[in-house]
């Protein structure tokens, strides 16, 4: 017989012992009453007879009762029977059936007492520890919300997202009853990706990938609910491919006894996963870490959601709507950054500003759409001459500025004439319209021009227009 057959054989065994020890119990004591009190019984007044035959059948209900539901009350009702019924022998020698009735009513009232009170205490017992459990349900919760509002303002000015992850799993260890260790997987396309660890080697999970359809909620087809996994080594034996089984033990991630995981969805979709290890007992979490860490994975979707939208929001503030390059907002703070990255490393750095020219004249010949659309060409003939370094930003209508990390004043005009040609090559195109793009230019260097900020730029905004009108003037 399986052990799990067996486990549910024993409750019912232990209910029918119950039930035949009650009906024992019950026989015992109208058979030692009737045959002790038969005679007896035959001299008390109707009255009597009627109060002897009422406590009795109670004192009997009240034992069976008590023995179906608990095993030592029933003993103690029992106990007071008998002492009755001892003291009734001593009692009769003396022919005095008042006090024998006295005694059996009394009896009768005792077990009842008792059988109530006790009944009340547990229920008391019961409700007391439910509503013990809702509160440290409730407790357990309202911290873990307070853990999470407490990290969401630094995930709203944080960029390293994997450092907030970090942050939540370890205070989600902390907080989980039983929770040793853990880990975070983000989904990136078909992949599970760790980023972030508690107990394990990050640097090493990062070289793993699992495949989405690996994971066990996939397998058992539980994606949105939390789900406790056992002796996870066989589970990954059946389900991962050899060589990454095998990479995971060696990192001592098959460990684990029992783990407790849910899934975290952004935008519909599921994001990842949060997994909360236990090294040391396979039952170490039950239905009640189910809804805390259910919990935990709804407020991380909420402290995403709300990352994800004031990251938007900064895109948008730090990004030309148009064009797609950086705002002139977001400009002055990378210029001032090049600058004191400069000063520091004591390295050279240009600006370039240019200014479009006819843009005017395609708005009022084309419309102002084809306008934009001229100027979304301007942007990306340059982006096709840019290195990964350099910084393009649009600062007014058609201006814009190119940020040279690192170039000195002819390396940058090398750049500039590299992109003029790359214009020629590629004109600007609108039904009967080839048009080739052109603009003015002004290249200004640190140190070589000037040492200050402010000095350069406005050195690189002269150049540009002297070098705008000389255009005009040769066309």
């Amino acid at each position: 017989m399986k052990k799990k057959q067996f486990m549910n054989i024993i409750p019912k065994t232990k209910k029918v012992i119950r039930y035949c020890a009650a009906i024992y119990a019950f026989f015992i004591i109208l058979l030692t009453i009737v045959l002790k009190h038969y005679q007896a019984f035959n001299d008390f007044s109707l009255f009597a007879q009627f109060m002897y035959i009422t406590m009795t059948l109670l004192a009997i209900l009240s034992v069976s009762l008590y023995f179906i539901d608990e095993v030592k009350g029933a003993i103690l009702s029992i106990s007071i029977i008998l002492i009755f019924n001892i003291l009734s022998i001593f009692i009769q020698s003396f022919k005095d059936l008042d006090i024998r009735i006295n005694l059996l009513f009394v009896s009768g009232i005792v077990i009842l007492f008792l059988h109530y009170f006790e009944k009340a205490i547990q229920s008391e017992r019961v409700d007391y520890q439910i509503l013990l459990s809702k509160y440290n349900q409730l407790d357990l919760n309202s911290k873990i919300t307070k853990t999470i509002s407490d990290i969401t303002p630094r995930m709203l000015i944080n960029d390293d997202l994997d450092e907030l992850l970090q942050i939540i799993l370890e205070k989600a260890v902390e907080l989980i009853p039983k929770a040793q260790s853990g880990s975070i997987l983000i989904r990136n396309n078909g992949d599970m990706e760790f980023h972030a660890a508690v107990g394990y080697d990050l640097g090493e999970l990062r070289k793993i990938k699992l495949k989405f359809e690996e994971m066990y909620q996939y397998k058992l087809n539980m994606l949105y609910e939390p789900a406790v996994i056992k002796d996870i080594k066989t589970f990954n034996k059946k389900n991962l491919n050899a060589e990454t089984n095998t990479s995971m033990n060696e990192k001592d991630m098959l460990t684990a006894k029992a783990v407790l995981t849910c899934s975290f969805v952004l935008h519909g979709k599921i994001y990842g996963f949060i997994n909360l290890d236990n090294l040391d007992d396979l039952d170490a979490f039950n239905e009640q870490d189910k809804t805390y860490i259910k919990h935990l994975a709804s407020q991380i979707e909420l402290a995403l959601n709300n990352h994800i939208l004031v990251d938007e929001i900064y895109t948008l503030s730090k990004t030309d709507s148009l064009t797609g390059v950086h705002s002139r907002k977001h400009y002055e703070k990378l210029i001032k950054n090049a600058y004191n990255d400069a000063l520091e490393k004591k390295k050279v750095f240009s600006i370039a500003v240019m200014d479009v020219n006819y843009l005017k004249k395609i708005n009022d010949t084309y419309g102002h759409m084809v306008g934009d659309e001229y100027l979304i060409h301007f942007v990306e003939i340059i982006k096709e001459n840019l290195k990964p370094q350099d910084i393009l930003s649009r600062t007014g209508g058609d201006e814009f500025v190119i940020i040279f990390p690192e170039q000195d004043l002819h390396q940058s005009l090398d750049r500039i004439k590299e992109i003029r040609q790359t214009f020629v090559k590629k004109p600007f195109t609108f039904e009967d319209l080839e048009h080739i793009v052109d603009f003015g230019s002004g290249i200004a260097c640190y140190p070589m021009d000037n040492e200050d900020l402010l000095g350069l730029m406005r050195i690189a905004d002269k150049r540009m227009y002297d070098n705008k009108r000389e255009r005009k003037l040769t066309k």
